[in-house]
Formats: structure tokens, sequence, C-alpha cells
């Protein structure tokens, strides 16, 4: 019997546009603006807009001053507006958090300029966007946060009970004033579109007000159980049978993708009171929450809340080579939050919603009508993380041997083809970083003996690309060398580019490829200018590194680690692994900047979890 895969594959390979010569497309980034009926989003709240006027107001009624910072001055963070879209529908818009503001707080939502920022020490790099200070009337500051990239109600009102000396309240992770028992009742206990009669039945017993909670509850559990159409249909119903209602906006903003639900930011569901402890850094998890094996289980679940119904993830925003580049990184996404699923298989056999979850994933990425071929600025990144996976599922799944190996030839050819004319390859430009994922993704080709024509020849130009951009310390170099030229960069900022770089020379036999240990060693000296840059998108004032390089280059030192396979590397290779598990968000799951996603950050941290296990 024909594997049941190949009747889609035959299709799919049918179909796969052959490419020519790769052309640069538009690098234009088409971010569109909410709707009126959005931008409303935040309006439940009198905020004020200068701080003298907030203090007065504090003065006054008692309360102290709750300022939201959307952001600092000078920040080059990439996707301010968006991040404040999605707080604004968040934690602004959920009835439960606005009462408790409202009700105990004086809000004030203010960006403040450069006086202020020296003053409160806002700045940027250091305050990283969106977050908030509390403040007495006199302006003194009596608690903090940034670094806020997981919107979870249990969190926020565990915050704003202990800064208003209130006592713990509810226990649950529910946005809703409505009772938390019938409350998880319209999130979770009407699956589907056969369930709307007892839904509307229950519905009818509500209160306009609540109608409107039990609607947005119900629509982000039909979106995090992959029936978005049904969702879209009951945020629809939301916003506009209840115009004036603080979910309203909130399901408009949900509707026209700028909101935490559909860009994978908000949760809900319980946390650990521990997860809810400072940490410092924002929505990061305090030190030892949570277990390896708890946040397998919980990153796990997230993943499957936020696979698409396709089998693919979309949350990511990440446009910087252009919006029509953006199909190929949400491919590249879902190979890698495939991955981590698929190991998560190798200890949870049989489970037959991850197996279900894995056949989904697994037409969605052999389907290249996902991808913008005609684009090449992120093109290369679809190709090597579906190389990287799919050769990992022909290594833990032979069955699959006859349908996936046609791909994974197909995906070699493709590298061939967009490979550059002096050996480099490209994503939005030509760079050493890219070319060893280039031969990272054609040593994974090459070990399930798939026979691509030319593949030695053009590993052999990869390898003198790569070494044209190394320096006779070591270090590599941001952006491509031409032949002729000499390299020049600096070791501090080499945390992903050096081990990654050995690693892909390593792979390929090269004479000319250092210790890999050496490598290693010179990543985990100069990591700290890697790990101020998380939750950063875009490059910081240090060595260009930025948010959407922090799990690339765990993930790259990670992989280096552990093909040294020297005894000595034990004890380095369990701080790796500590240091992964200490990097988890208060829900455990993962990020590493807003527009990526943490879907992204999720996939990545649980691969090399994975990779650590296996050695063990």
């Amino acid at each position: 019997m024909r594997h049941p895969l190949l009747v889609i594959l035959s299709s799919v390979l049918l179909c796969a546009p052959l490419l020519s010569r790769p052309v640069q497309n538009s690098g234009k980034r088409i971010r569109h603006e909410p709707s009126e009926a959005a931008a409303k989003c935040g309006n439940g709240l009198d905020w004020e807009t200068e701080l003298d006027a907030a203090l007065a107001r504090s003065k006054e009624t008692g309360r102290p001053v709750f300022w939201y910072v959307p952001t600092v001055r000078g920040s080059f963070m990439d996707r301010k507006p968006e991040i404040d879209r999605v707080h604004l529908a968040g934690p602004f818009s959920w009835p439960r958090t606005v009462a408790l503001i409202d009700q105990n707080f004086v809000p004030l939502r203010l960006v403040p300029d450069r006086d202020l920022c020296k003053q409160f020490d806002v700045e940027r790099y250091t305050f990283v966007e969106p977050g908030f200070l509390v403040l007495d009337h006199e302006g003194t500051e009596l608690h903090r946060e940034s670094e806020i990239t997981t919107l979870h109600p249990g969190w926020y009102a565990s915050r704003l009970r202990s800064m208003a000396g209130l006592k713990p309240g509810r226990k649950d992770g529910l946005p809703t004033m409505m009772d938390p028992e019938k409350a998880e009742v319209f999130l979770h206990g009407f699956p589907g579109v056969t369930s709307n009669e007892a839904f509307r039945e229950a519905i009818a017993q509500l209160a306009d007000g609540q109608k409107a909670e039990a609607l947005h509850l119900r629509a982000a559990g039909a979106f995090w159980g992959a029936e978005e159409d049904l969702a879209r249909e009951l945020w629809t119903e939301l916003r506009d049978g209840f115009p004036d209602h603080l979910l309203a906006a909130k399901a408009a903003m949900e509707l026209e993708s700028h909101g935490g639900i559909v860009r994978g930011q908000e949760v809900y569901g319980s946390i650990d009171d521990s997860a809810t402890a400072p940490s410092g850094h924002g929505t990061r998890v305090a030190k030892d929450a949570y277990t390896e094996a708890q946040l397998w289980e919980r990153g796990i679940a997230y993943l499957l809340s936020m696979q698409r119904a396709d089998g693919g993830w979309r949350d990511s925003i990440y446009d910087f080579g252009g919006t029509d580049g953006l199909p190929n990184v949400q491919v590249a996404v879902s190979a890698i939050c495939a991955r981590a699923l698929l190991e998560h298989a190798t200890t949870k056999k049989g489970d037959p919603q991850l197996e279900a979850a894995l056949g989904r994933a697994l037409h969605f990425l052999i389907d290249e009508n996902n991808l913008n071929t005609s684009d090449t600025d992120e093109l290369i990144w679809a190709y090597t993380y579906r190389a990287q996976t799919l050769a990992r599922w022909l290594e833990l799944r032979p069955e699959s041997t006859e349908a996936l190996r046609p791909v994974l030839q197909m995906i070699g050819e493709r590298l061939l083809e967009i490979q550059r004319d002096d050996g480099s390859w490209a994503h939005e430009y030509s760079n050493p970083f890219v070319t060893a994922e280039g031969l990272i993704a054609l040593d994974c080709i090459r070990d399930q003996h798939i026979e691509v024509a030319g593949l030695e020849k053009a590993a052999r130009e990869g390898v003198k690309a790569l070494l044209r951009c190394r320096t006779d310390e070591g270090a590599y170099t941001y952006s491509n060398v031409r032949a002729g030229r000499k390299a020049r960069a600096s070791m501090e900022g080499g945390v992903g580019r050096i081990p990654l770089g050995e690693l892909a020379l390593t792979l390929w036999g090269s004479k000319e490829a250092r210790s890999l240990e050496e490598a290693v060693a010179d990543s985990l000296e100069h990591q700290e200018h890697l790990m101020a840059a998380q939750k950063y998108d875009d490059h910081t004032r240090a060595f260009a590194y930025g948010g959407f390089f922090f799990w690339y280059d765990l993930h790259a030192r990670t992989e280096a680690m552990l093909a040294t396979k020297k005894r000595r590397m034990r004890m380095i290779i369990e701080e790796q692994r500590k240091q992964i598990i200490g990097l988890a968000e208060i829900d455990g799951a993962f990020i590493d900047s807003h527009e990526i996603g943490r879907c992204y950050g999720t996939g990545m941290a649980l691969w090399c979890l994975a990779l650590i296990r296996a050695d063990q």
C-alpha cells in the first residue's frame, strides 16, 4: 500500500514552482492601522496623559499612579505601535484588570521625554517596552515592570493587588468579571460548531455585560482549538452586538490580527503561584518555578493551542525583508514548532492529540504552496529549517521514507539554486550565518543519503565563502566578505556566529575548522551582550545583537556543544540546560522578540532541550 502522504506529495511536487536565479523583490513593510472600532481599545480607563496631572489626582484620591509606558524616548524597537496595540487590547481591555486599575490607581499613559527618562531611569535597552511604573503622589517610585511579553490575567491581578496593598484574590487566569467556574465553561465547555445550540441556551440566561464576556471567552477557546472561522464569527458578533463593551474593541483588534490572542502573546489558564513572583525581567518566570518536565508539558500545550487548522503556526509578523516574505518566515517557524512536537513524541508515544498535530504539521511543511518562492528575502529559512526537521523525521520515523525523501531532495535542489555565485547564501543580504545554515541543511540531506546533483561542490564553495568571513582571531563578520577582502569583526559579536560557523566547517570536514570546544568557550565568554538583547525587536547598540538573534544564537551554541563529544563539555552542557530552563515565561512558553513570536521561541527552546536530553 502506498504511504498516505504520497497522494498529497505528488500534487505538491507537480505544482511546486521551479526557481531560476532569484530576483530581489519588494522590501516594503505593509503595516495596517487599526479600524475605528479597534482603536477604542484601552478607552475603558480614564487615562491621564501628563505626569503632573496624574500626581495631583493621586494626592487628591490617595491612590498611587499606575504609569503605563508604551515605549521610551529614542527606542529603536521596531514594533512599537504593534506592541502598544497588543497591550491595549490585552490587560487594558480585560474587565477584571480594568476594574482593578480603576478602583485602586490613577492611570497614566505617557511616553517619557528626555528628562523623565533620566529621572526615572527608563532608558532604551535597559527598560524594554512595554512596561509600567507605580508612583506615590510625590512621584517616588514604588514598583516597576518592563519586558512584559506574556499577557496573563492572573499575573496582572497578582501584581496589581500586591501593589495596591490588597489581599490575594482569585487564583484563576481569566480576564472576565464572570464567576470563574462559569467562565471556564464558556472558554472550554462548548467545543466545535455542533455545540452551538447548548452555548446559545447558556448565553441566553446572562445579562448583556456577561453575554459579551461569554462571546469573547468562547471565541478565544475556538481560536485555541484551531477553529478560526468560528472564532471570527463570535468576535464579529461581539464587536457588532455590544459596541460599548470593553471587549468589543478587543474583538475588533483580534479580527484585524492586532490582538494578543492571534499574536500568541495573550494566554489564559492557571499558573503556579511561584510563576507570578517577581523575576526582575517582566514576565520571565522566577528562578526554579518550573521543572524541565513541566516546561515540556506547558510548552507543548502552548504550541498545540497555536497550531492553525492547516497545520502551520502563523503568529510571527517578522517582516524585515518585506511583508511579501512573511509566508516564508511562517513556514520556517512552523518547521521549528513541528520539530519540538516531534521530539516530544519520542517520550510520549502514541498520544492521539500529538500525533494528529504532527500529521497536520507535516502536510503543511511539504506543501510548497505555503511559500512565496518569488521573494528571496527570507526564503532560505523555509528551506534550511524544513531540511533539518524533515531529516530528523526520517531518522525517528523511517516509515515516512518513501514520502519524505523526494521532499528533501527538492529542498536540496532549491538550496543549490539560490546559492550565490560566490558560494554564499543570503536572506535579506548575503552573510556568513546564513551560509553556515545552508551548509548545515545540506549536511542533513547528505546524512539521509539523498542524492542531489552538485551538492558536494556547492558545499565546498559554501565553505570557501564562510572562511572568507572569518577573521584571524576566529570571529565572523556580520555581512558577506568578497574574495580578496579582509574580514573584520569582533569576538564580542560572535556568541552565535562563532559556534555556528565552526559547526558548519566541522560538518563538512574543513581542515581550517577551529575546535568546537574553543568556539563554545568564545561564545560563553561574551554572552552578556546577547542576553541583554532578548525581547528587543531591533539591533541593540552592542555588537548588532537583537531579540531575533537570541534563540538563534543559543540554538547554534547548543548544537556546537553537543557536536564536541568531549566529556569535559558535560558540565557546560548542563549549565546550558539550566540557562534555557531559566528563560521560560510565566506560562512555561518562551520568547525572544515580539515580532518573531512566542511560538518560535518555544519551539527553539524545546528543540535545544531535546538535543541536550538526547545526549544524556
